[in-house]
C-alpha cells in the first residue's frame, strides 16, 4: 500500500516538473515565435561611463568597435561625453566610428561651451518624433523617439535615471555610526538619489501610458529588480532578460567584484522577448544589454 501510494506521488511529481519545464520552456525559448526576419529588431543599451572618462582616445575607439561588431540594430547609449574639439572624442568622431547605421539621434545637456552629455540612438531604421523627457537632475534624461520599420512603428525611450553620486569621502567610518548615519553625506544622497528616481519614472510611464506605439524602454535605471523603480516600469511591460534568459539577477554593472543588474529592456506586453543577454565585455563600470524583439 506505501509503496503504491509513493510511486503515485513520484509520478505526479514528475508530471508536474515536466509540465513546470515544458511550461518554461514555451514560455521564454525564442524558436517558440516563427516570426519573420522584418519582424524581429535587436536592441542593445549601455551606459559608457562618460565615454570611460580619462581614458585613452584609442581606448574609447576600441570600445565602438566592439560595438558595432555586436552588430545590434539599434544602439542606445547613456553617459556620452563628446567634445567640440581637441584630441579628445568629437561628435564627428563618434559619428564617423558608428558611420554604419544611417540614422542618429542626439539629445545632449550641455556642460558647458567645449563639450555634451546625454543620450545617443544609433540606428538601421528611420527615428522621428525625437523628444526629450526632462528632469530636474543636471545629468539625466530620457530621450524618445519612434522607429520606422517598413509598416510598424515602435515608440523607444532610453533613460538615465538619477544614480547615488557616491564618494570615497561618503563611506568615511565615523560619518556612518548609529548616531551620526541620519546626517550624513551617504544617507543624504541614499535619499535625495531615490527620491528623484521615483519622480524620474513616473514621467517614463507617463511617457508609455500615451504612445499610440508598443513601446522599447531601455537603459541604466539605478535600480535593483527588487526595487519600487522596478516594478513601477515592470507592470504593464515585459523585462527581456527575465522573460527570454531564464533569470531576473543578471548583472550589468560591477564594481570591487560586486556585480548587480540595473540597465534594463523592457517591452510592450504585445511585443515578445525572443532572447536577451548580458555581454561578456565591459569598457566602462557596465555591460552592453542586447535584447531581440519580435512582433506579431
Amino acid at each position: 500500500m506505501f509503496r503504491s501510494i509513493r510511486r503515485i506521488f513520484w509520478t505526479l511529481f514528475a508530471v508536474l516538473v515536466a509540465w513546470c519545464a515544458w511550461s518554461l520552456y514555451s514560455h521564454q525559448m525564442p524558436w517558440q515565435k516563427n516570426l519573420p526576419h522584418e519582424h524581429r529588431l535587436t536592441v542593445l543599451t549601455y551606459n559608457t561611463r562618460a565615454m570611460m572618462i580619462g581614458e585613452s582616445l584609442a581606448s574609447k575607439h576600441a570600445m565602438l568597435n566592439h560595438l558595432n561588431r555586436l552588430d545590434a540594430d539599434i544602439v542606445c547609449l547613456q553617459e556620452v561625453l563628446v567634445y567640440k574639439t581637441g584630441e579628445r572624442l568629437t561628435l564627428p568622431a563618434l559619428r564617423e566610428a558608428m558611420r554604419k547605421y544611417p540614422y542618429t539621434y542626439y539629445d545632449f545637456k550641455k556642460y558647458n561651451s567645449h563639450r555634451q552629455f546625454g543620450n545617443v540612438v544609433f540606428s538601421r531604421f528611420p527615428l522621428i518624433n525625437k523628444q526629450t523627457i526632462r528632469y530636474e537632475s543636471n545629468s539625466n534624461i530620457s530621450s524618445q523617439c519612434d522607429i520606422v520599420i517598413n509598416n510598424d512603428t515602435i515608440r523607444l525611450i532610453v533613460n538615465h535615471l538619477e544614480s547615488f553620486g557616491f564618494e570615497k569621502k561618503d563611506f568615511n567610518i565615523d560619518s556612518l555610526t548609529a548616531g551620526n548615519f541620519k546626517e550624513s553625506s551617504l544617507n543624504r544622497k541614499l535619499t535625495q538619489a531615490s527620491q528623484l528616481r521615483r519622480k524620474q519614472v513616473m514621467k517614463v510611464r507617463r511617457a508609455i501610458h500615451q504612445s499610440p506605439y508598443p513601446v522599447i524602454a531601455v537603459g541604466d535605471f539605478n535600480a535593483l529588480p527588487l526595487s519600487l523603480v522596478y516594478w513601477t516600469m515592470n507592470m504593464g511591460l515585459r523585462d527581456c532578460f527575465a522573460e527570454s534568459s531564464f533569470g531576473r539577477y543578471g548583472a550589468t554593472y560591477r564594481r570591487k567584484g560586486i556585480g548587480i543588474r540595473i540597465d534594463y529592456i523592457f517591452c510592450s506586453r504585445s511585443l515578445h522577448p525572443l532572447a536577451c543577454r548580458v555581454g561578456e565585455k565591459r569598457y566602462s563600470d557596465h555591460y552592453p544589454v542586447i535584447a531581440t524583439i519580435g512582433w506579431e
